[in-house]
């Protein structure tokens, strides 16, 4: 998939300057132990980047809730620590354990900062192309041409189906009830379109709301689960997604068929 490795992103936790003043972890740190707690909070944090705030651990086709020893392992953290930690943190709301097991980090969807490798790239391209302007005006010389014109068109256009893929799919999100505030929804969405190939992204998006709306579980977050475990697996296209949903449900079909009666049918 390296065609598409300008569209990886690579994330970072945002913290607010008074974050270790704000009253929970505040708290936290006044328990005994307390500063290795918020440092195995901020740990799940970071782990949970990628999926918004969601932990649990997939095995190939199962969804499995961490315990306190996998929590341990992954944030290298001493096991019974863990066990105190996860009670408190759930205690004062920072922690959620959703009806599946899910541990919902209630404050990484407004802590999580991400960029595509490609917008990276061309952030600093155009950070270049200034510092390369204001030189060339230092030394008297006429200002350049940012690009030509049939460069600057062809960006316009796409910039115009961006929008409108943007504004078709906020208009699915408020008629199938996500409840989610237009302003927020759009930078969410503009975020994914930068992921996937441009002339797929709002379909794959889309792809991912109807899920959600047939599971009933119109959330955000949910979709951006969903999202973010085709962009982990590398299913960039339509296609390639389809092709993993038909080995997915021929595989558990197969599952089926072998605990109705113990034989394999060879599917």
């Amino acid at each position: 998939m390296a065609k598409y490795e300008k569209n990886r992103r690579f994330y970072w936790l945002q913290l607010k300057e008074d974050f270790f003043e704000e009253d929970a972890i505040d708290w936290l740190e006044e328990q005994p132990n307390g500063k290795e707690y918020s440092l195995f909070y901020l740990k799940l944090c970071l782990k949970s980047l990628r999926t918004n705030g969601i932990l649990i651990r997939k095995v190939g086709q199962m969804l499995i809730p961490y315990d306190h020893n996998k929590l341990a392992e992954l944030t290298k953290t001493n096991p019974d620590t863990v066990l105190v930690a996860m009670k408190l943190l759930t205690k004062i709301g920072l922690v959620e354990i959703l009806e599946n097991g899910e541990i919902y980090m209630k404050q990484v969807e407004e802590m999580i900062g991400s960029q595509s490798i490609g917008a990276f790239k061309k952030q600093q391209q155009r950070m270049a192309q200034k510092q390369r302007q204001q030189e060339h005006k230092l030394l008297g010389g006429q200002r350049e041409d940012i690009c030509p014109p049939d460069i600057e068109i062809e960006k316009k256009i796409d910039i115009n189906i961006e929008q409108e893929h943007i504004n078709h799919l906020i208009q699915f999100c408020n008629e199938n009830g996500f409840g989610v505030e237009n302003n927020r929804l759009k930078k969410q969405l503009l975020l994914w379109l930068d992921i996937f190939p441009f002339k797929e992204s709002d379909k794959i998006i889309l792809k991912a709301l109807n899920i959600a709306c047939e599971r009933d579980i119109r959330k955000l977050k949910y979709v951006e689960g969903i999202l973010r475990n085709w962009e982990k697996e590398s299913l960039l296209t339509l296609k390639e997604i389809e092709i993993n949903e038909n080995k997915s449900f021929k595989s558990k079909e197969h599952e089926e068929i072998v605990a109705d009666d113990g034989y394999n049918y060879g599917y």
